[in-house]
């Protein structure tokens, strides 16, 4: 694919944050590989969407988040070491509003449950592209009603799919199994068909879409490792692994942020796709 000339206006992509709890202090925070890959390899700026403490009901977010969002050409969901609650996603009132349990560090980060539930929800009505990284991937299924189990190590189907904690944080992020693309699909638009080598930092997994969504790459166990929306003319995709952390020297990684940034640049352009 062709990369988007870096001497036009850039297009403008949110970036979802995470919500860090230290000492009793809360605070917004994100890797900075995922910024360093967009703005070289899909060629766009990035803005943090901050989450949300659910002191507004969930109308009243998503209109709040209509009006930022209306600004933006795309949308990155990105990864996190806390598990999701579908909860959240499944739009349940008691999940919804602030708790003092929203917040458990490496294990629960509703915040951001509640970030992802509303931009995903905005991102679709306006048709805009996503790119759904990990936790982002699993985010993107939850919202469209997708199962999700909370223990893949549970299933012992002889995949490992979390990261080895007794080695350095740049090993965790090295390739550990391989993936098969779905042919058809969009990912095997972008990279070709086969085998992908990727690396594994998940403990929750998917291995059934709903209704308008499409599997793009498996696992050997059978864990869905990439999915896109069918019911959007535009790029809603979504991987399990983490394409950021070795883009500059990953030629499959710069392929899937490049696509992505085609796709920003083509809806400020033209706007959401219409039908």
């Amino acid at each position: 694919m062709t990369a988007i000339p870096r001497d036009v206006r850039r297009a403008v992509v949110g970036v979802t944050a995470n919500r860090q709890l230290h000492d009793g202090v809360h605070r917004d925070w994100l890797r900075r590989r995922y910024i360093e890959a967009l703005e070289r390899h899909a060629c766009v700026e990035c803005v943090i969407l901050p989450t949300i403490d659910g002191d507004l009901s969930r109308e009243e977010t998503l209109r709040k988040f209509r009006g930022v969002m209306s600004r933006l050409d795309g949308l990155v969901l990105t990864g996190d070491e806390s598990n999701l609650d579908p909860d959240i996603f499944n739009l349940q009132q008691r999940a919804w509003n602030r708790a003092s349990d929203d917040v458990i560090p490496g294990e629960r980060d509703r915040p951001r449950d509640r970030l992802s539930s509303i931009a995903l929800s905005v991102a679709i009505e306006l048709a805009m592209p996503i790119l759904g990284i990990c936790r982002g991937l699993q985010e993107m299924s939850v919202h469209r009603s997708g199962s999700l189990h909370a223990d893949l190590s549970a299933a012992g189907e002889g995949v490992v799919h979390s990261e080895n904690p007794n080695v350095p944080r740049d090993q965790q992020y090295l390739p550990v199994h391989t993936v098969q693309v779905v042919p058809g699909g969009l990912l095997s638009s972008i990279v070709g068909e086969g085998d992908l080598y990727v690396n594994s930092l998940h403990n929750q997994g998917i291995t059934e879409v709903a209704s308008g969504v499409q599997r793009e790459a498996v696992a050997e166990d059978g864990v869905i490792e990439a999915l896109s929306y069918t019911t959007s003319g535009t790029f809603q995709f979504g991987v399990q692994w983490h394409p950021e952390w070795h883009a500059a020297t990953d030629a499959t990684s710069q392929k899937i942020f490049s696509a992505f940034g085609n796709a920003c640049h083509a809806y400020q352009s033209t706007g959401p796709l219409s039908g």
